[in-house]
């Protein structure tokens, strides 16, 4: 889904561009070597001396390449930040306004992962309690077992196997 509105896309752009600052910073810290041992053994040279302005061009080329790569990068990271918050303000207002679209001719339902509906809880409390005891139970049930439901070693249905029936022991 994020892939489909752009925010993806931002992402491995975003991903390039901080390898290739790293390729250009790489290449940045060789010249400075290279350019300080030319220093050291030819100063007097005239050919040195100009190998040693033309890495000096080189090496301010690539400073300004990483310069733009990192202005690159930050303005993708802010497209990205602006696309997520995008598709989280839309999802929101699709959450909000899908329960308003369905009625009771419809063939489409909500549900939410990790909510149970109180109302299953009050009737069938209703019809197995009297009504002034019915309401508090169907509470009480419904907030022990979405209490359940938060915590990843509960099973409801979970059955230990017996070792005498299985042939183990």
């Amino acid at each position: 889904l994020q892939e489909e509105h752009g925010v993806g896309k931002y992402e491995v752009e975003s991903e390039g561009v901080v390898i290739e600052e790293r390729a250009n910073e790489m290449e940045i810290e060789d010249l400075k070597g290279k350019l300080q041992v030319m220093k050291h053994f030819g100063q007097d040279d005239a050919a040195v001396q100009k190998k040693m302005e033309e890495m000096n061009n080189e090496l301010q080329e690539k400073i300004d390449d990483l310069q733009d790569l990192e202005s690159t990068n930050k303005a993708l990271i802010y497209k990205e930040r602006q696309s997520n918050d995008e598709l989280h303000e839309a999802r929101k207002v699709l959450i909000q306004g899908l329960p308003g679209l369905l009625g009771n001719r419809t063939n489409i339902g909500l549900k939410r992962m990790g909510e149970l509906d109180p109302k299953a809880f009050h009737d069938t409390c209703k019809s197995r309690f009297p009504p002034d005891e019915a309401e508090i139970r169907a509470t009480t049930l419904c907030s022990s077992w979405q209490e359940n439901l938060k915590n990843p070693d509960w099973h409801p249905i979970f059955r230990k196997a017996n070792k005498s029936k299985a042939g183990i022991g």
